[in-house]
């Protein structure tokens, strides 16, 4: 059995949470924590919740599962930030996938062997399965990288303690040497001060991006694959963040990773893979003059409601 705890991330999307529990239960883990937020105020997302919460009772009962469901909805947030620290509150260190992200075998073998090369190595923050570059040709079996991508990603609890849900920090932080030379470009940095003001006066509701913030304040670097080990099938009209299905996987390196682990010689961010993130990961050029009106214009046409949700929420 594979013995790295895994913690599941869930709401109500049944079919997504099938298609994600059936990858993990392949590689047959001897323990899975299952976080699982409650229903809002309506009958059909009670029946959803009801649903999946039976649904996670036919997993095998040689395979310890620990729930964590709420009563009430409380939202992305405050969900997620609960259950990574109930989760590395009992586990020194394990793997975390949401329901939407479909993880691929080799995913976990690589978590495995990259959770024990370097466990003692406090640079390094995170373990990420996503691979952004396209068809960009890196050398080793992985590199390293400042964003720590959370579409199925491990750590250890000596680093996860150092996580700020709130980034209390941030209004001193945003005026220290530290931060004011984090970045490549001043456009960079006005684009991360903005998420990050937003974030701080809780007009974004992620966990995500403190945790970013929180690696970033400690110098953490994150284990990047040489290619993508985990599929996000959480696009589309319904999705919050990732509206384009075809624009937000057409960057994704999906050549076969290969079993026999090559290691790079030193441990330093590499710059030119980070870059080509922020452009087409995060989308950097969208939120700058006139490219945004563009992409403003290209979500109308795709989804008005949206379109006016991004108009009264610029970056």
């Amino acid at each position: 059995m594979f013995k790295i705890p895994i913690l599941f991330l869930t709401y109500n999307r049944i079919k997504c949470t099938k298609k994600s529990l059936s990858a993990i239960l392949k590689i047959k883990p001897s323990i899975i924590y299952i976080s699982n937020d409650g229903p809002k105020n309506n009958y059909l997302d009670k029946k959803k919740i009801e649903k999946i919460r039976n649904y996670f009772k036919k997993i095998n009962k040689k395979i310890k599962v620990k729930e964590k469901y709420n009563i009430h909805n409380l939202g992305c947030k405050k969900t997620n930030l609960s259950a990574l620290n109930w989760f590395f509150k009992n586990e020194e260190f394990g793997i975390i996938l949401e329901d939407d992200c479909i993880p691929t075998p080799s995913f976990f073998s690589f978590c495995k062997v990259m959770l024990k090369k370097y466990q003692k190595n406090k640079k390094i923050f995170c373990i990420s399965g996503s691979n952004f570059q396209n068809k960009r040709t890196i050398t080793n079996s992985y590199y390293f990288s400042k964003y720590n991508h959370c579409w199925g990603w491990a750590t250890w609890s000596d680093r996860w303690k150092f996580n700020n849900g709130d980034i209390s920090f941030w209004p001193k932080f945003k005026t220290s040497y530290q931060w004011n030379n984090f970045h490549e470009n001043k456009f960079e940095k006005k684009y991360w001060n903005k998420i990050f003001d937003k974030v701080f006066l809780k007009k974004i509701d992620s966990w995500a991006y403190p945790w970013t913030l929180s690696v970033w304040k400690q110098k953490g670097i994150t284990v990047t694959p040489n290619t993508n080990l985990v599929k996000n099938i959480g696009f589309g009209k319904e999705s919050t963040h990732s509206l384009f299905l075809k624009d937000s996987i057409r960057y994704l390196n999906n050549k076969k990773f290969k079993k026999k682990i090559t290691y790079p010689k030193k441990i330093t961010v590499d710059k030119i893979a980070d870059n080509f993130v922020f452009k087409n990961h995060f989308k950097g050029h969208n939120y700058i003059w006139p490219y945004r009106l563009f992409f403003l214009a290209k979500i109308f046409l795709y989804n008005p409601l949206s379109f006016f949700r991004k108009l009264f929420k610029t970056y």
